[in-house]
């Protein structure tokens, strides 16, 4: 019986290792959705005990709403939703209000008039979760909207760098970090989280500010990143060729700048008391309906944690440093939500400079040693807080005339001066108190 086994595989041995091939991938495909089953069996017998749980009369049952965004990652974003956190919701008893975008910057547009909310879900990428930053954040009565409609976030999209830096994955988030994440919303979790708010600055202009959660690329690198989709054939090869064939490609190769940037600054007399001061004085100003006059007012966290910046002095707050950009072809300017920057505090960015003068080798030797996982190499960093980019008069075009872009959480943007400043705790997420510990975290 041996002896025939053996004769078989030698005269067939090319079926022999296709099919065991076949029933190799077959047995790890199965083994994978058996162990997905198995994890989601846990967090539905999790969710349903806060489902189970009785209200108290006069309590009011939680309400949510879901910004999805169905064009985010190829499509598979609603149906990843529906799979892996929609039944968890369910399970917990919550009022779930789905909301679809149809078009680019409707999150913004519903977040502007967002009302009648215990939180919001952003379901998809970095993109959505901008959109619905700047809609929150332009809103007039931003200060309390933020306090008022905590986000949830779910890593949906392609890119998800805010929530890769809070559940722990390097680049695709896994089943167990989206029922993470899911089940944070459902146990309330709350923390504040840092933004980064991007202003266009142009003479006779005066736009409205941008706001990303995790960095802004600028550079090669950026614009290889931004080229992968075009090298489809190239299958998982594809990461790395589009280093190869972008080597010789008219990228910014270029990002010559004049920067100003001021030292990072936790609240001194200098920066904070005329912004809290005008902040508690529109709380005063807030219309009350006549019978609140006889109900003791509560006090809200600013109240609380009240601060006396008076008496707080920084002699380099303001101060003003120059800093001129030439022949670099790799700028980042990365928050604390980024694993990137791990070590700064949320009142402080991170301005990050690749090597000068760089070869189309290193160039690919940079590119691909990013693919495996390790942090980019940078020749310079500082630790700021507000910046003002100033990008030289010819790097704007390339030679084709159009203009260059920058990327502002993974979203294209055009490369002009503006001004980039942090905010700490500017809004409110679901999430851990504390940072998870990364599962895979970028090797340094």
């Amino acid at each position: 019986m041996v002896l025939k086994v053996f004769r078989i595989i030698k005269n067939h041995p090319k079926k022999i290792i296709f099919f065991s091939s076949v029933i190799g991938f077959a047995g790890r495909y199965g083994k994978q959705k058996y162990d997905e089953q198995c994890l989601m069996r846990a967090y539905c017998e999790e969710a349903s005990k806060f489902g189970d749980e009785l209200y108290h009369l006069g309590d009011e049952e939680r309400h949510i709403t879901v910004i999805l965004n169905p064009a985010a990652n190829n499509g598979k974003c609603s149906s990843k939703y529906e799979k892996y956190c929609a039944p968890l919701f369910h399970l917990a008893g919550m009022k779930v209000a789905v909301m679809k975008t149809e078009y680019e910057n409707q999150a913004k547009e519903i977040m502007n008039v967002m009302d009648n909310t215990h939180g919001v879900v952003v379901a998809g990428g970095d993109g959505t979760l901008s959109e619905v930053l700047t809609g929150l954040l332009r809103r007039e009565d931003s200060s309390t909207a933020c306090r008022k409609f905590p986000l949830g976030i779910l890593p949906l999209g392609v890119s998800n760098s805010a929530a890769s830096s809070i559940w722990g994955f390097n680049k695709t988030p896994e089943v167990e970090h989206l029922a993470e994440a899911t089940m944070s919303i459902i146990k309330n979790f709350r923390r504040g989280m840092d933004v980064i708010e991007v202003t266009p600055f142009e003479e006779g202009e005066n736009k409205k500010p941008v706001y990303a959660a995790s960095q802004i690329e600028w550079g090669a690198f950026r614009d290889a990143e931004v080229r992968k989709s075009v090298y489809w054939y190239w299958s998982f090869l594809k990461t790395y060729m589009v280093y190869v064939f972008s080597s010789y490609k008219d990228l910014s190769w270029n990002c010559s700048a004049d920067i100003k940037y001021c030292h990072p600054c936790s609240g001194c007399c200098k920066c904070k008391e005329k912004e809290q001061r005008e902040y508690l004085e529109a709380l005063k100003k807030k219309p009350r309906r006549w019978w609140e006059a006889f109900i003791p007012r509560s006090k809200n966290n600013s109240e609380e944690e009240h601060i006396d910046y008076s008496t707080i002095i920084n002699e380099k707050c303001g101060e003003i440093q120059d800093l001129s950009l030439s022949n670099v072809c790799d700028v980042r300017i990365v928050s604390s939500n980024s694993t990137k920057a791990q070590n700064i505090n949320g009142y402080s960015l991170s301005l990050q400079i690749g090597k000068e003068d760089l070869s189309s080798f290193d160039f690919i030797k940079e590119g691909w040693r990013r693919e495996r996982g390790y942090k980019p190499t940078i020749d310079n960093e500082f630790i700021v807080g507000e910046i003002f980019l100033n990008p030289s008069d010819n790097v704007l075009k390339d030679k084709a005339g159009e203009d260059r872009k920058l990327s502002i959480d993974n979203e294209n943007f055009e490369v002009k001066p503006m001004k980039i400043r942090p905010k700490e705790n500017a809004v409110t997420i679901f999430a851990p108190p504390k940072l998870k510990p990364a599962l895979n975290q970028e090797i340094a």
